[in-house]
């Protein structure tokens, strides 16, 4: 949104770095209103939820996703000095959120480390350590750790002193036997923990940079307790300039729901390559370099037990040349969708978004895409756990629990795939390659039935065009605001619902972008 020579205008716009953002080849967006006043704006846009025309869009579908705001001193489409970000559903609007404000927590926070790379390890500038807890400890009164009880909620505490080196953290139940035998007890410390101590292999909650407090569906909680005491939180910091005397008691607070819940949550893992034995380098000056596939094959997720699972949220992981990663569901050889949606990863961005395909059946199959921009390198690209190079790893949190719940790629040859998957085996099999669906509009901006929402809200529809995709017709409309251009070919969608639901929604949302 600018506004020239007194006018607002409306446009669809991309970046792909801290630059000025470029124009959509075609604007799919039709400006509803636009005011100021004492330095606030408020405005509201009708767009497609889906569009088939030139440009690189994200669908809008009824999922919570952050968006993204920029403020400036002027109207010219420059330099934003204040940015910032929150989370929105354009089509459902805000949920109404637990109070778990009266709900018992414990903390597990590192005692107060010094950053520094412990004995072993591979890089100064990526300390990996690892803080144990005696979850018996920290519980709070009426909770006995030989009991299950469930986690609702996971918030990450992050120092504030030492929050530009935290990369990510990462939290771990482990067997007592392996903390023992090494002789760790409760608020030790593992210097290096690039690989996790013994026996510390069950991940609880994955965290890094960008992500928020991760909340569960009010009959789903994460199980602890049942006599499990011990955890390990694995600590990835990133030291690029080796700053000294950097110390950090980061760490997670567990909210404990009040009483069991229906369903036991677990992280899916899938590992799609993070070391230089499951992975080539990356050649340099590669503007999109592609890997090869990771799957998870069908056989691995027929041995569930359940007939479908629900996801409740995906994170993806990569370093700083990743480009973007993707997860698509394949059911017998049809491509349901992708799990998330991401165009463009992000590394300061990592956080776990809900999933634009919300269940997956038993004998599906899960294809990891990971590619990435080498432009701006003139060495090879190696994959490791250290922040200068590169990873292609997944996860998500599910319920019901399942014992097959991690997923390793272990090789491949042409087609073929070679993937570990835990408590089932070793499974070779072929990338799937569903036909891809034809690109179907939802809601199109020159359609009667756009006309008839703008005519509906008072807008000004004098001068506007109405026309299908691929036809223009004789009736005419043209409020304020920027035109637009089909662009494209396929069907459109002439259901009223595909474009209003985001009017009241958008209008709703746009007022966080006024100054304080």
């Amino acid at each position: 949104m600018r506004k020239e020579a007194g006018q607002f205008i409306a446009e669809e716009r991309y970046s792909t770095d801290y630059v000025t953002p470029q124009l959509q080849p075609s604007q799919e967006v039709t400006l509803i209103f636009a005011s100021e006043e004492g330095g606030n704006i408020a405005w509201g846009v009708l767009v497609p939820m889906k569009a088939c025309s030139g440009g690189d869009r994200y669908p809008i579908e009824d999922v919570s996703k952050f968006m993204h705001w920029a403020l400036g001193a002027e109207h010219a489409f420059s330099h934003h000095s204040r940015r910032g970000q929150f989370h929105a559903n354009l089509v459902s609007g805000p949920t109404t959120t637990e109070d778990m404000s009266s709900y018992a927590s414990a903390d597990m926070l590192m005692p107060d480390v010094s950053v520094v790379m412990g004995a072993g390890g591979n890089d100064a500038k990526n300390p990996y350590i690892c803080g144990i807890f005696d979850l018996e400890q920290l519980l709070p009164a009426g909770k006995d750790i030989s009991s299950k009880f469930h986690v609702a909620k996971f918030s990450a505490i992050v120092d504030q002193d030492s929050s530009q080196y935290v990369h990510h953290m990462i939290l771990y139940e482990c067997e007592p036997w392996g903390l023992q035998s090494a002789g760790y007890t409760h608020l030790s410390i593992v210097p290096e923990c690039e690989s996790m101590p013994p026996s510390c292999n069950s991940m609880k909650w994955p965290w890094a940079v960008g992500s928020e407090p991760l909340v569960l569906p009010t009959n789903v909680g994460m199980p602890f307790g049942s006599g499990s005491r011990w955890y390990a939180l694995q600590m990835h910091y990133y030291n690029p300039s080796l700053h000294t005397g950097v110390r950090d008691s980061s760490g997670v607070r567990l909210t404990f729901a009040p009483a069991l819940r229906t369903f036991d949550a677990a992280v899916f893992r899938f590992n799609g390559g993070t070391d230089s034995e499951m992975r080539a380098d990356i050649p340099a000056g590669q503007q999109e370099y592609v890997l090869k596939e990771a799957v998870v094959p069908s056989q691995c997720t027929d041995s569930w037990t359940a007939d479908e699972v629900n996801v409740v949220g995906v994170v993806y992981h990569a370093h700083l040349v990743g480009k973007s990663l993707n997860i698509d569901v394949v059911r017998a050889d049809t491509l349901v969708g992708t799990m998330r949606l991401e165009h463009l990863y992000d590394f300061n961005h990592q956080s776990l978004e809900p999933p634009s395909v919300k269940k997956i059946r038993r004998g599906d199959d899960l294809v990891l895409r990971c590619a990435y921009d080498t432009s701006g390198k003139t060495t090879p690209t190696s994959f490791g756990d250290f922040t200068q190079t590169e990873m292609c790893w997944s996860a998500f949190i599910y319920y019901p629990a399942q014992h097959m719940s991690q997923a390793v790629i272990q090789g491949s040859a042409g087609e073929r795939r070679l993937t570990w998957c835990n408590n089932y085996g070793t499974v070779t099999s072929y990338v799937p390659r569903p036909m891809t669906p034809q690109c179907e509009w939802k809601g199109f901006l020159y359609s009667e039935a756009a006309y008839q929402v703008l005519s509906d809200m008072g807008v000004n529809t004098t001068g506007w065009t109405t026309r299908t995709s691929t036809t223009t017709t004789a009736t005419a409309t043209s409020g304020t605001g920027s035109g637009g251009d089909d662009g494209g070919n396929g069907g459109s969608s002439s259901d009223a619902s595909s474009l209003p639901v985001l009017a009241c929604p958008l209008l709703l949302a746009l007022g966080l972008l006024s100054p304080p």
